[in-house]
Formats: structure tokens, sequence, C-alpha cells
């Protein structure tokens, strides 16, 4: 799209910031509006990423699922993992992607905790690789602006 989403974004934020904000009166809608220019700068931030964030998360935890079916003896459990871990992500919108990114997700908080409830090496290295997943999926949903 010309212009670039990112960059309108982030100069109708500007704006609000610059020009708007200090033309307004009360300091409640002056807060509004600066909490609006706030909400445009991170969506400009995060729409390029969206898509490839989330693609990568379920690639990921589908990975995660493969390697636990092998694992986890719980029998619904089991059966999840198995027919998730051959799921595919087909609709590349962004609310299809996180549809399956919760559902997923959703999946792998069962999954940890029965793996936490396990004993043996295997247990221990699929929990290392739930928690790998977490940090990682973490640093790639952080903000420039962060910790906000």
């Amino acid at each position: 799209m010309r212009p670039p989403v990112p960059a309108v974004f982030q100069q109708m934020a500007a704006d609000l910031m610059q020009r708007v904000i200090p033309a307004i009166s009360p300091a409640y809608h002056q807060g509004t509006i600066g909490m609006i220019a706030t909400m445009l700068a991170l969506a400009g931030e995060d729409w390029d990423r969206a898509a490839s964030r989330r693609l990568e998360e379920n690639r990921r935890l589908r990975e995660i699922f493969r390697e636990a079916a092998n694992l986890i003896k719980k029998p619904g459990l089991n059966a999840r993992l198995t027919e998730l871990a051959r799921t595919k992500d087909e609709d590349f919108r962004i609310s299809a992607l996180e549809r399956n990114n919760c559902l997923l997700r959703a999946t792998l908080i069962e999954l940890h905790a029965q793996v936490e409830s396990e004993s043996g090496p295997e247990a221990r290295g699929l929990e290392g690789s739930i928690w790998s997943e977490l940090v990682c999926s973490t640093e790639q949903r952080r903000l420039s602006t962060a910790p906000f």
C-alpha cells in the first residue's frame, strides 16, 4: 500500500501529539487524544510484523506438539496434540492466524501443566522446549516502547 501503513500511522500519531493536543482542552480530552496517538504508533509498529509473527509462533507450537505427541500418554491430550500438529495456517488474515494461535496456545497451557506433573528427562526436555517458545514469543511481541 502507498503510502506505507506504518509511516501513515506514525505521522498521524505525531500530528495528534504535536498539533492537536496543545490546541484542545480540557486535560481529559488531551489525555484521550494522547492515548489514541499512542495506539496508532503501536499499531503502526506491529502492522508489518503481525502476520509473520503469528505464522512463526504457530509453526513452532506445532513442532512442540509433534515432539510432545510421542511422549504424552494422556489419551485426550495426546489425540489433540496429534491433530493440532497436523494443522496448517491456510488463511493468512491476521484474525484467522490469531484464532489459530489462541487455539494452539490454549493447548500449550494444558500441555505445559501435564509436562510439569511428569518426571523423567523427556518431560524436562519438553518443558525446556515450552519455556524456550514462551521466551521467544515474548521477545517477538516486544514493542519499541516497552515496557508499555
